[in-house]
């Protein structure tokens, strides 16, 4: 009987291994498993300010269009200004124009470039979008 009921089991065990593993479920990425990968995640602080694309698939240069409405951070002016840099502080002016516009890069846009959308009059930073894609050296 033993013996029996060890034959069955390993049966068992045998036949559990030769089942058919089930469909993977894509994962949700989080910012750091994008980070590990080699990818820098596409980031908006504030609808205010967008890019299209938002995410390139190769560190070549791309052209952009920023997108901005100063409205939907809560502000009305006549006076915007982009920003472009890797940080607010090393940022260089790009573009200026009213409440809401747009403007086009060159083919200088790579995964990593960060845009800061600007109040003129104060200075106030309202919005920043971070451009993704693969991690270039």
């Amino acid at each position: 009987m033993l013996k029996r009921t060890v034959l069955i089991a390993a049966t068992l065990l045998t036949l559990a291994g030769c089942q058919k593993e089930p469909a993977s479920v894509p994962s949700t990425s989080s910012q750091s498993d994008k980070a590990a990968s080699g990818q820098i995640a596409a980031a908006t602080s504030n609808p205010a300010i967008t890019v299209a694309p938002d995410t390139l698939q190769n560190c070549d240069g791309a052209v952009a269009t920023v997108h901005w409405d100063a409205s939907k951070a809560g502000v009305n002016t006549d006076s915007i200004e982009i920003w472009v840099g890797s940080s607010n502080a090393d940022a260089k002016l790009f573009s200026a124009g009213g409440n809401s516009g747009e403007a086009k890069t060159d083919a200088w846009t790579r995964p990593g470039t960060h845009f800061f959308l600007k109040n003129k009059p104060d200075g106030k930073e309202l919005g920043q979008v971070i451009v993704g894609g693969p991690t270039c050296h």
